[in-house]
């Protein structure tokens, strides 16, 4: 199975690189093509192939929080840093960063009861903005699995199924998708669209610009 994965991961990697810049252009798009100031970018990193450094580098001040520590190189930039912290208890004042950017986390944090407050976290810090990808629960195949419709399937089915899972997922762990509803119910100000594969989004956009 180990070998099957990793022939699969292989494939669909570029793919994945495509997405997520994809997801950065979007982002550059709706912030008007001049985002400035400072970034908070919840559960992030580097990316697959450094695509979200392309990020970074429009923002004077950078901020990487994550559960646990992780290690960014981004040449010339003096303002990045890293936090160690929860996305659902944020260590920052109201209104502390101009944008906050989230990509597929939330549906990482827990129940709902943790999604919703790692949503009024994000909400609370942004000053001018934010932008929260997750994957479209209703999309076939379910993106960390790679297995199709698993998103619907009992728990204890889950954990059944993981162990043939191909894709990065190697052992079930809990991850809530999200509906295009849902996703607005926690974000009530933001518009929310799909983004991803054109015509059955693979995955979901909370926007809000103030």
């Amino acid at each position: 199975m180990g070998a099957l994965r990793e022939s699969v991961l292989r494939r669909i990697r570029p793919l994945h690189r495509k997405l997520r810049n994809q997801k950065v252009d979007l982002f550059f798009k709706l912030t008007g093509g001049q985002p400035a100031g400072s970034l908070l970018d919840v559960g992030g990193g580097a990316g697959i192939a450094g695509e979200f450094l392309k990020l970074y580098s429009l923002f004077g001040e950078v901020t990487v929080v994550n559960l646990q520590a992780v290690k960014l190189d981004l040449p010339g930039h003096s303002q990045l840093r890293t936090v160690v912290a929860d996305g659902c208890n944020l260590p920052f004042a109201e209104r502390e960063f101009d944008w906050v950017f989230s990509n597929a986390v939330v549906e990482h944090v827990g129940e709902w009861e943790r999604q919703k407050a790692f949503a009024e976290e994000v909400r609370r810090v942004a000053r001018k903005g934010y932008f929260v990808t997750t994957p479209n629960k209703y999309f076939p195949i379910e993106p960390h699995t790679l297995l199709r419709c698993y998103q619907f399937f009992p728990v204890s089915w889950q954990k059944r199924m993981a162990r043939f899972s191909p894709g990065y997922l190697q052992q079930w762990e809990e991850i809530r998708l999200l509906s295009a509803r849902q996703l607005h119910e926690l974000f009530p100000e933001a518009d929310v669209c799909s983004c991803g594969f054109p015509l059955w989004g693979n995955s979901l956009v909370a926007f809000y610009r103030s």
